[in-house]
């Protein structure tokens, strides 16, 4: 597992895609491709913004909080027909607990948590990209 943060967000050119980007610690950049609720609950966080009324994941994990239990990190696992899946992993009175979950709602919360997110070198493989091949994606094609 290869230690990541979340890089930044936007749309992707090509299609209107949203898309969070995550930096892995080998320089590899992972693009997910979330919805626009998502993206809200991420980029509100990140922002430091205070919504008047918790939004989901501050609800989730102020629940969390309140039982004790302790967001140990985000992993993402596997690339399937397009689909990335995760896991959240927590802790409770020593025993560590796998959920599985949607990327993005496991990134909403390991924010929250500051807990790490981590990708598998399998998924980095297939699906990363160098911060090179984004910027040539980019450029006008020359004639």
């Amino acid at each position: 597992m290869v230690p990541a943060r979340i890089e930044g967000m936007g749309v992707d050119p090509g299609n209107g895609n949203l898309i969070v980007m995550l930096k892995a610690e080998n320089n590899l950049l992972l693009p997910v491709v979330i919805g626009a609720l998502e993206t809200q609950n991420i980029m509100i966080h990140l922002s430091g913004e205070k919504p008047p009324r918790p939004l989901g994941p501050d609800l989730f994990y102020n629940t969390l909080e309140l039982l004790g239990v302790k967001v140990l990190r985000l992993e993402i696992v596997e690339l399937k027909d397009g689909t990335f899946y995760g896991r959240l992993v927590l802790e409770q009175r020593g025993l560590e607990y796998e959920i599985d979950c949607r990327p993005s709602d496991g990134m909403a919360l390991a924010i929250r948590a500051n807990a790490p997110i981590l990708i598998a070198e399998d998924v980095l493989k297939v699906a990363g990209v160098s911060e090179a091949q984004i910027n040539r994606q980019g450029e006008t094609p020359k004639a």
